[in-house]
């Protein structure tokens, strides 16, 4: 039969067809009987050509190895077990290698090799790697340069990123990391072992330093725990960290054994500071006094949950509720902070105040006002939104009674802390207002904005007296006081002082001791101790005071009873601790002995002196002298006071109004 043109070229091709598709089939058959045979003559080139390709020596066999085990799966992934596996230390390390493992099986997605390879400088995801035994030495330069980091050596503008794992079983190892961008040098011993009831036990012993301080790791775990996994399947975990004199002990259950990205359990958390246990769980704390805290959270890779059941800092007793989410540009920790007590001296290092120790030795040296620098970068490390619910804060004075209870907010945005709603309560009264502390710059602003209400002195002024005798001073005080400053530590704001300070007590006594003692009025005072102290009525008890540079100057600062009248005038000054007053009595009664000069206060606020004005009392003594000569008892009469009683329009306008004209007036006088 006579074929036409284009059946017989179909025919001609046919073989040619039939070739082709033998030659494919016997192609997938070679490869099929190769996977199974795991590619055993593709070792020595992949030896090759990892190492020129990776610009590392790489051994897939041992030289001397006479029944090599090399096997490889290249359908759906790479699949790869050894006997031997080793990778050379980069050329500017000391170690003799930098991984060294026997009967190694790994595993790797070919798309996670191509995501690597298409992004420079992203960390190799391994799917998989086990082995009977392995050996590393890792390290990181100052300069970027790490010995996993492959085919060029230059340094990176940043650390190289570590591999991440998947699942990393090891049944036993030794492993030493330095890292000179973290400060860490660190060596661990690992080893996987089968449990009773069938379950794998994982436990990591680690030995080293980190930013000098002496590092602890210890890790139990019942399962396979993965290493470097940012996902994976949470199991019974036991962790054990001392980091200097900071220690974390939590029990709970996690999803990796280095990163920790996922865990939640209970925990216990000590050290001699909380900026020390921060470092340890990569979280920004302030500096306060030896603590322990207890209590559970909840870790999402940079987001934490903790609910703190109890925590000792110091003196203080405190419980709360928070939540730090650190995968924001700007970390961020809002909640709820409570507590029975809170002694002020245990957040004092935080807002610049020393320590114990260092308040005796700024007193010996004369300085008393705190001059440690405010840690203004932890300021700025993160963001806060938190409200404040305290029982009893301890304002660290023996003589101040505490404010109970304390209700405030507490907001750090960019740097700057801003204390608001403040409402607390004392001895009766209240006190309200807000602070703020502007810490973007490396001088620090600060502002403050207070107001009292009703304060009863005689509660709040924790003053004993011998017996039952009454207290010194009594009355209901009111004011506000509006104050700036700045500087890099507690002293440096005080020293720039600006502002006004005004406060008043009405209703009021003060002890008859005090006021003539303040006179000098010798025969009163042997009086009181005698017969007993008594109490006089304040008519006007105000201080009005201006701050400029630093400088304290009242305007009026005024106290006025039935017995005398004594103002005060003079400055102090924040920035050099020097004290310059002036106490002026004026008696209002007869007293046969009196020097009624001028106090003087002066010296420095850790060691201030008080004498007499010379002038006055001067006077008085040399006419003393003369009248001596004449007779002895003629030497009283210049000591002899009448007093200055109000005359009779004066007496009409009682009160503060009548003593803030005097002391205006002896203010232009002197």
């Amino acid at each position: 039969m006579k074929r036409t043109p284009i059946t017989l070229k179909l025919y001609q091709q046919k073989p040619f067809r039939i070739m082709a598709w033998a030659t494919l089939a016997l192609l997938v058959l070679a490869v099929g009987i190769f996977e199974l045979m795991g590619w055993p003559f593709l070792a020595k080139p992949a030896e090759q050509w990892l190492s020129k390709t990776l610009e590392r020596d790489i051994q897939l066999t041992k030289p001397d190895e006479s029944d090599p085990r090399f096997k490889l799966r290249l359908i759906g992934g790479v699949r790869l077990s050894l006997n031997h596996f080793e990778v050379d230390a980069p050329a500017w390390s000391q170690s003799p290698f930098m991984v060294r493992a026997e009967n190694v099986s790994v595993g790797l997605r070919y798309v996670d090799l191509i995501k690597w390879a298409n992004t420079p400088g992203s960390a190799l995801r391994i799917k998989s790697l086990t082995a009977t035994l392995l050996n590393g030495n890792f390290e990181r330069l100052k300069d970027g340069r790490a010995s996993w980091q492959f085919t060029k050596n230059e340094p990176d503008t940043g650390p190289a990123p570590a591999p991440e794992f998947g699942l990393l079983a090891i049944q036993k190892g030794q492993i030493t990391y330095r890292d000179e961008p973290l400060d860490l040098d660190l060596d661990a011993t690992l080893s996987l072992q089968e449990g009773e009831i069938g379950a794998d036990a994982l436990t990591v012993m680690a030995l080293g330093s980190y930013q000098g301080k002496k590092l602890d790791i210890q890790l139990k775990s019942t399962g396979v725990l993965p290493w470097v996994a940012k996902q994976g399947k949470p199991i019974p975990v036991e962790l054990n960290v001392s980091l200097g004199r900071a220690r974390l002990d939590f029990k709970g259950n996690a999803a990796d054994a280095l990163g920790m990205q996922q865990l939640s359990g209970q925990f216990a958390v000590s050290g001699s500071s909380l900026a020390a246990a921060g470092q340890a769980l990569g979280v920004t704390l302030p500096n306060t006094p030896a603590f322990r805290t207890e209590g559970n959270l909840v870790r999402d890779a940079s987001n934490w949950q903790v609910n703190i059941d109890n925590a000792t800092i110091g003196s203080s007793r405190l419980n709360g509720r928070f939540v730090y989410e650190g995968g924001k540009t700007q970390p961020l920790l809002t909640g709820e902070l409570k507590g029975a007590s809170l002694v002020l001296a245990d957040l004092g290092p935080t807002v610049g105040a020393p320590a114990e120790k260092q308040v005796a030795a700024a007193t010996n040296q004369g300085r008393v006002l705190p001059d440690k620098p405010f840690d203004l970068p932890s300021l700025r490390a993160m963001d806060a939104d938190v409200k404040i619910d305290i029982d009893n804060l301890d304002l660290g004075s023996e003589i101040l009674k505490p404010l109970r209870p304390l209700r405030a907010h507490l907001a750090v945005t960019e740097g700057v802390l801003i204390i608001s709603d403040i409402q607390a309560k004392t001895a009766k009264g209240e006190l309200a207002g807000s602070v703020q502390l502007d810490g973007r710059e490396d001088i620090a602003i600060w502002n403050v904005d207070l107001n009292w209400a009703n304060v009863q002195l005689e509660q709040w002024l924790n003053i004993p007296r011998a017996g039952n005798e009454l207290p010194y001073v009594t009355g209901t005080m009111n004011g506000a006081a509006k104050l700036s400053g700045q500087g890099r530590s507690t002293a440096e704001i005080l020293g720039s002082l600006a502002g006004n300070v005004r406060t008043q007590v009405r209703n009021g006594t003060m002890s008859h001791l005090i006021v003539e003692a303040a006179g000098l009025d010798a025969a009163e005072a042997l009086g009181v101790w005698f017969r007993g102290d008594d109490v006089l009525q304040m008519t006007c008890a105000f201080a009005d005071l201006d701050a400029n540079n630093g400088v304290l100057q009242p305007r009026v600062f005024v106290i006025d009873t039935q017995d005398s009248a004594m103002w005060v005038n003079g400055s102090i000054s924040m920035k050099t601790e020097a004290l310059n007053l002036r106490v002026v009595v004026t008696p209002k009664d007869f007293s046969p002995v009196s020097l009624r000069t001028p106090l003087l206060i002066t010296g420095t606020m850790g060691s201030p002196d008080v004498s007499l004005e010379k002038g006055p009392i001067a006077g008085k003594v040399a006419g003393a002298v003369l009248l001596s000569l004449l007779n002895p008892f003629a030497a009283l009469i210049p000591f002899v006071d009448t007093g200055a009683p109000d005359s009779t329009e004066n007496a009409n306008k009682t009160g503060c109004y009548d003593l803030a004209a005097r002391s205006k007036a002896q203010r232009e006088k002197n």
